[in-house]
């Protein structure tokens, strides 16, 4: 088992048609078989994907990403104007981190790989959207604003997660037959040296205090308070695009989430059941600026009633 196991890490992580995948499962058995801990929830994260308390390495990082924007000025429609984070207004702009992190599983970012370009929103680049607009001219409007960037930025984000994987399997064979399994210590040393110290800083590292009542905030930095003004969005956006036999479903559905929201105590279930209620309508409506701007605002009050925002 142990010499068909390390033989065939060996022989295919150099295949470039050969799935990550399919050899970091390998690596979960092979974690297994000699006991090492780090190995096997490095693979494991990387399969699955890293949530929110897990420490995300370095490799699945992207920083500045391009903002592409359409806008209205007078009788000017301008669309896929590229801007950086920088060119939004100060107040905007601490909304939208200069760094993005990839969390997904494995298999989602060898799609996304597959692509010629990403396009993508966020909780945050809707608030900074809705803050610009709060400071622009009557005859002026920013209408859409999402992250956009090349699936070749995803592509070399798997090539080094292949490349510190010959790594370490290359370190694990250097001194070890491939007939033996490597000592738990040898294989959880790679690890740290090749991926860095995983397990102590995923498995060990304080969670923090869990963040209770309407001053919580999500993992955008937003809090109840930025998500009812991400509620108007959805109001204004009702009132513009959808149409009238529609608009007034939808409009009672932000209110009565408004009302709940707001209340002195506001009931976790409650806010939980009109958020999905929001979120029905708007896929029935099916306009694009209505499901952009409701799943923004959805989003937030959906993470602030999992941390314990709500009673």
């Amino acid at each position: 088992m142990t010499d068909t196991l390390l033989r065939s890490l060996r022989e295919l992580m150099l295949d470039e048609s050969e799935p990550l995948a399919g050899l970091l499962r390998k690596c979960l058995l092979l974690g297994a078989e000699t006991g090492s801990d780090s190995l096997r929830l490095w693979a494991r994260s990387e399969l699955n994907g890293y949530d929110g308390k897990d420490e995300v390495p370095e490799y699945r990082k992207v920083y500045n990403v391009p903002i592409s924007m359409d806008s209205i000025s007078g009788n000017t429609w301008t669309k896929n104007q590229v801007i950086s984070r920088l060119q939004l207004p100060e107040a905007a702009r601490e909304y939208v981190s200069d760094e993005f992190t990839f969390r997904h599983p494995m298999e989602e970012l060898e799609q996304l790989a597959a692509h010629k370009s990403l396009s993508f929103s966020s909780p945050g680049l809707s608030m900074a959207m809705t803050i610009w607009n709060q400071q622009l001219d009557m005859f002026q409007s920013v209408v859409n604003m999402h992250f956009v960037m090349s699936g070749s930025t995803v592509a070399g984000m798997l090539g080094q997660i292949r490349t510190k994987l010959v790594d370490v399997v290359a370190d694990l064979t250097a001194d070890t037959p491939l007939f033996e399994l490597p000592k738990k210590d040898q294989v959880d040393a790679a690890v740290n040296h090749r991926i860095g110290d995983i397990y102590n800083t995923a498995i060990h590292a304080a969670d923090g205090p869990v963040a209770i009542g309407k001053a919580a905030h999500s993992s955008q930095g937003l809090s109840a308070d930025d998500a009812l003004r991400l509620l108007e969005q959805v109001q204004k956006v009702a009132t513009e695009d959808v149409a009238d036999n529609e608009r007034a479903e939808l409009l009672e559905a932000v209110a009565e989430l408004r009302a709940a929201v707001e209340r002195e105590s506001p009931d976790t279930g409650d806010v939980v059941k009109k958020v999905g209620k929001l979120r029905a309508i708007a896929e029935k409506v099916g306009v694009a600026s209505v499901t952009a701007a409701t799943g923004s605002a959805t989003q937030v009050l959906t993470e602030l009633a999992v941390n314990g925002a709500f009673g």
